[in-house]
């Protein structure tokens, strides 16, 4: 993983403000900041003001007075919209927007380079939240069905989107199939996803991850440095919104 102090801090504004050119009251408003938006930190406190980013790449500074640092379970954001029905566990999320960046571009770069080579490789299922993947936990085991996964929610780095499943898009249906006449196209799946830094897992093959991340260092908070506004938005959102067990990450 990389040096904890590269991580993205998360900031509540308590208090609508605007973010500021520079870091005084009288220095140019950049834009309004509601209260319950989510900010993040570029650079510490100093003097009363600390410089952040708010969705949309604005950069400014703010009252620290006014920020709080965000924590999973805290109060719920109502400045940040629910950008997918992540409760509704039928429903699947295949928007690379909420992908985090660490993971995006590669995994984007593999869907291309399979597509150049004739391969009909998609992303079937990207950021995924831990209500349906309890829902996907429980089959086979409180519900009837096969074995859909082997961990339940923030145990799978679905939940972080740093993962995704990879599914070919056959005669206009997405397909599982690996028989004879496509075993060697997954089998390039996972060469092109190991060269891309993404690898796959025993039993879960369509399923690819960033590689050298644990759960662990997900779950105290120590992600991936990169984020960027879709993810972030979508991020927090389920944080604050899961009230469910395994608790949530902590956001540090």
């Amino acid at each position: 993983m990389t040096d904890p102090a590269a991580y993205p801090v998360l900031f509540r504004v308590t208090a609508a403000t605007e973010l500021r050119a520079g870091p005084a009251a009288d220095q140019k408003a950049v834009r309004a900041l509601p209260a319950d938006q989510i900010v993040v930190m570029v650079t510490e406190a100093a003097d009363g003001w600390v410089q952040v980013e708010a969705p949309g790449g604005q950069q400014g500074y703010a009252p620290a007075g006014l920020l709080r640092r965000q924590v999973a379970g805290a109060k719920s954001p109502t400045h940040v919209t629910e950008t997918f029905p992540w409760r509704n566990v039928d429903r699947v999320n295949r928007d690379p927007k909420m992908l985090h960046a660490a993971f995006r571009d590669r995994a984007l770069r593999v869907v291309s380079r399979l597509n150049a080579e004739g391969i009909p490789f998609g992303i079937y299922e990207g950021m995924r939240g831990p209500w349906r993947q309890n829902h996907l936990y429980a089959s086979g085991r409180s519900r009837s069905g096969r074995m859909l996964t082997p961990v339940q929610a923030w145990n799978s780095l679905h939940q972080f989107g740093l993962a995704a499943d990879f599914v070919l898009a056959l005669e206009g249906r997405w397909s599982w199939d690996a028989d004879e006449g496509q075993a060697h196209m997954w089998d390039r799946l996972e060469a092109v996803g190991r060269d891309e830094g993404l690898v796959s897992k025993p039993g879960e093959r369509p399923h690819l991850q960033l590689d050298g991340v644990s759960v662990e260092d997900l779950k105290a908070g120590r992600l991936p440095p990169g984020a960027d506004a879709s993810w972030m938005t979508a991020f927090t959102w389920i944080t604050d919104s899961w009230d469910g067990k395994p608790a949530g990450p902590k956001l540090k």
